[in-house]
């Protein structure tokens, strides 16, 4: 998944000479927290919701009311933007956006394809992707597996499961503490002969979790028994992920 994919685009913007009071009207009507900032056609800056809050007179600021709206109309927004943003390309991978978000400390991206502004990505936009590739929309039942270090571990693991005729609707791995995990949603209401075929197969099966949208009154008793044989692994230190 690339960062065109999920990008707001065309773009909604504003030109560096606009007033304050007429960036907050665009954010308010687009209802956005940000808003990149163009002169000439070209990207020089970003404002955002937090921005155009701080530039704000203060509840102790000696103004009357009818003064503020005339100083929201006298600022132009060049004077409290954040000049020459942090941009990504159209194409780079949705998770590079994520990291370098997560490292600035920043909740959104102006998506450059050289000197052209393409769109905006936020962090909302990465939320959704995450939703879209753990699958969870699907339904389904969601697993963590303790898999081995070794090359074919996945391959296993996924033809384990699909040789009992059951679908894999998402697939993925990371490392906790000194374990490799892989969280897998499968296509199956009832699992527990999913996780007796890992378990026998090498791949011991950490957690298990209906779909939260799925009625799993009944379903859940089931789990409940299951799960209930966790807790000496959670007693050795390894929490349930």
């Amino acid at each position: 998944m690339l960062v065109r994919d999920r990008m707001s685009s065309p773009p909604i913007t504003t030109d560096v000479r606009a007033s304050l009071a007429e960036v907050l009207a665009l954010m308010r009507q687009h209802d956005i927290r940000r808003l990149p900032v163009l002169e000439r056609h070209r990207l020089v800056g970003i404002v955002t919701w937090t921005d155009l809050m701080r530039a704000q007179p203060s509840p102790a600021s000696t103004l009357v009311s009818w003064e503020i709206p005339a100083l929201l109309r006298s600022v132009a927004v060049r004077e409290i933007m954040t000049p020459d943003p942090i941009t990504i390309g159209p194409d780079a991978p949705i998770e590079a956006a994520a990291v370098i978000m997560r490292r600035e400390k920043i909740g959104g991206l102006p998506v450059t394809d050289g000197p052209v502004l393409r769109g905006v990505i936020t962090e909302s936009d990465i939320f959704e992707a995450f939703i879209d590739l753990t699958g969870l929309r699907q339904g389904g039942t969601r697993l963590v597996v303790e898999v081995a270090e070794r090359p074919d571990a996945v391959t296993g693991l996924a033809r384990i499961v699909e040789s009992l005729g059951v679908r894999v609707t998402s697939l993925a791995t990371y490392q906790q503490a000194h374990r490799r995990l892989a969280v897998l949603r499968v296509d199956a209401p009832h699992p527990l002969h999913v996780v007796q075929a890992l378990d026998e197969g090498g791949y011991p099966v950490m957690h298990l979790a209906a779909a939260p949208e799925a009625d799993d009154a009944a379903r859940g008793t089931r789990y409940a028994a299951y799960t209930r044989a966790w807790p000496s692994r959670e007693r050795e230190g390894n929490p349930a992920p």
